[in-house]
């Protein structure tokens, strides 16, 4: 893997400023921080500055695993395209593909009100009913790994059977046949007539849109990762706004702002405001 901020990376940012792309972000541990109180996670004031001047420039979307109606009222209008629950929650989702995913839901919602969910509640898993998908969390367990071993021996049971996708800390529990975030990206993009996608995400949640075998330009991922299909990466979540700082200078193409301050520590939004 390549560092996004490294030499080398910076040249291939570069080159993707004359192409139209669709630019495309994970929200928790990406745009946002990672934090134990989810219902707590806020975008940071500069990052989401940045990422409505990147949407101002280019076609920008954010795909997350947190419902639409959620993540909309945390990113306030940075970018017009959102997609949730790991990409069942789309623009382009029809009515029966929602209408069954929730009635899936609710099967496995009745089916983990029994005993089971207790014993996976008293091992320190919390479930979190995103509507269309569900979440078990382990972040704040005594023992994590026991209670994530905990929940995958109750979701196994369920019918049917659901797909499974490990994120950090938790499991998310896909209706069948629900691949996750890659064919959502790749389908706005199509719809959005983008020639190809850039994309940032930090789990394994991610991989889906890493592994896409056409389309993806560019995939990073927020932290290094042995196996990832990420060809590139970033050491934190705090170095997704310098990318956002350089994505909009490369758009712009103004050189006096990409004289006047080393590369990658960009001016404050309002010294971009000033300049453009």
């Amino acid at each position: 893997m390549i560092h996004l901020l490294s030499e080398e990376g910076r040249r291939a940012l570069g080159t993707l400023a004359g192409r139209p792309l669709l630019y495309a972000f994970d929200f928790d541990g990406t745009l946002a921080p990672i934090s134990a109180d989810r219902d707590g996670v806020t975008l940071p004031r500069e990052t989401g500055g940045w990422l409505t001047e990147l949407a101002k420039r280019t076609t920008c979307a954010i795909i997350s695993g947190r419902s639409v109606a959620d993540l909309a009222r945390r990113v306030n209008g940075s970018v017009p395209h959102l997609i949730g629950n790991h990409g069942i929650e789309s623009p382009l989702s029809s009515p029966t593909t929602l209408r069954l995913a929730e009635e899936v839901c609710e099967h496995w919602r009745r089916e983990l009100a029994n005993e089971q969910s207790d014993s996976m509640a008293a091992a320190g898993g919390e479930i979190e009913d995103k509507r269309y998908t569900l979440t078990i969390h382990f972040r704040r367990a005594p023992d994590p790994a026991a209670a994530c071993s905990r929940a995958l021996q109750i979701l196994n049971r369920l019918t049917p059977a659901p797909s499974l996708i490990m994120g950090k800390h938790s499991i998310n529990v896909l209706p069948p046949g629900q691949s996750g975030k890659g064919s959502a990206a790749s389908a706005l993009m199509t719809h959005l007539r983008r020639d190809g996608l850039f994309y940032i995400g930090d789990d394994e949640t991610d991989e889906t849109v890493f592994s896409l075998n056409e389309g993806l330009v560019m995939g990073v991922r927020v932290g290094a990762e042995n196996g990832s299909r990420a060809r590139f990466y970033l050491d934190h979540q705090t170095e997704v706004e310098d990318v956002l700082k350089l994505l909009t200078h490369h758009l712009d193409l103004t050189p006096t702002l990409q004289d006047s301050h080393s590369p990658g520590r960009a001016g404050s939004i309002h010294e971009l405001s000033r300049g453009s």
